[in-house]
């Protein structure tokens, strides 16, 4: 995210970007808080993954009958479009 000078209209453009320098320069380690491990975001990224997937299954579990009845009609009215009336 990038400070741009008509957020701030009072202070000049090297004051901002002297500000925006010094923040990136913090560490990612702050207040001690530990440091990430290493595949610590793979795993959490496959955790996310499981439950969006666990949930899907369930729903389709619980909503089975209504999905497939919406799939066919979809089909029905795509095949009955073709035929003259």
């Amino acid at each position: 995210m990038r400070i741009i000078s008509a957020d701030l209209p009072g202070l000049p453009r090297r004051l901002l970007r002297r500000a925006e320098l010094a923040f990136y320069r913090i560490p990612p380690v702050i207040a001690g808080l530990p440091a990430r491990r290493a595949g610590q975001t793979t795993i959490e990224y496959l955790l996310l993954l499981a439950i969006v997937a666990g949930v899907a299954a369930m729903m389709a579990v619980l909503f089975h009958r209504r999905i497939l009845g919406g799939i066919f009609t979809i089909v029905g009215m795509i095949i009955g479009a073709g035929q003259p009336k």
